[in-house]
């Protein structure tokens, strides 16, 4: 069971590249986080680096892979997307992140014998924010998009 990365496309018209802040244009006004984002989406040469960085980091991340899976709690989806303030409506959810750079954001799922699981990972300040979940028996996500600050997660079922 390895975990595999999930795309997430762009709905609200926010072209990939481009910020999703008006912070960009505000010169000194703007925190360093957003001065890096904005340094990284203009670097032409940094997706090579990026996906460098990313291949390090997964290989990295195989060996304690399986102590972060035991020691975090695994929320069924129904009771993330309370404690989140989302909503489920049929085969689709939506989970807010207000606080999140979109452009961070990595959605994976892995596919085992008790079923799928997903994940969402936040950076940010001391580690940022991962959270595992459940997802309904049979169910697989088959497509996420961005609308704004809240992530809209499609789900397929194959039972």
């Amino acid at each position: 069971m390895a975990w595999r990365r999930v795309e997430i496309g762009i709905s609200d018209g926010v072209e990939e590249g481009e910020s999703a802040s008006p912070s960009s244009s505000l010169g000194l006004d703007i925190s360093a986080s957003e001065s890096h984002s904005q340094f990284l989406a203009d670097s032409s040469n940094i997706s090579e680096v990026s996906r460098e960085h990313g291949d390090f980091l997964n290989h990295i991340g195989v060996i304690p892979e399986s102590s972060k899976m035991a020691s975090s709690e695994i929320l069924p989806v129904g009771d993330l997307v309370a404690y989140l303030g989302g909503s489920v409506n049929g085969d689709f959810m939506e989970i807010p992140m207000p606080s999140a750079d979109r452009r961070d954001v990595v959605l994976e799922v892995m596919e085992g014998e008790l079923g799928s699981l997903a994940r969402i990972m936040s950076p940010g300040s001391f580690g940022g924010v991962l959270r595992t979940f459940r997802l309904p028996s049979g169910s697989i996500i088959s497509g996420a998009t961005w609308n704004g600050h809240t992530l809209g997660l499609s789900l397929e079922n194959h039972s």
